[in-house]
């Protein structure tokens, strides 16, 4: 079963990966569409601008996922906290790519509401 894990955590870490390259340059187009041409210069939310300023944050998720295909391969620890470690990256990772989403449409949904009024 370690090799499961091991292919879980690298298959996971190339998502990411692949996550990474795509991130920066979508958060820099967005925020140079969204900015200047759908809010016309209006600030943007600071959860976006939180989400703009840190979309490093896959990094994080490529480190922890190369360390635990790495451990499975040397099979330190069980496979059972191998497993735990990769649903409570899965989770969290989740959670983040959650929050992301929900702070690249608040500009959006906010602007509608200003078109509305």
């Amino acid at each position: 079963m370690k090799r499961l894990t091991t292919c879980y955590f690298l298959l996971l870490g190339g998502l990411n990966v692949l996550f990474v390259r795509f991130l920066p340059r979508a958060a820099t187009l967005y925020e140079v569409v969204v900015g200047n041409k759908i809010l016309e210069g209006l600030e943007l939310p600071w959860w976006t601008e939180q989400v703009l300023q840190y979309s490093w944050w896959p990094w994080v998720g490529v480190a922890i996922c190369v360390a635990g295909a790495v451990l499975s391969l040397l099979g330190n620890p069980k496979d059972n906290v191998l497993k735990n470690l990769l649903v409570i990256l899965l989770i969290i990772e989740l959670g983040v790519m959650f929050v992301s989403v929900v702070a690249f449409h608040l500009p959006l949904v906010g602007s509608f509401v200003i078109e509305a009024k």
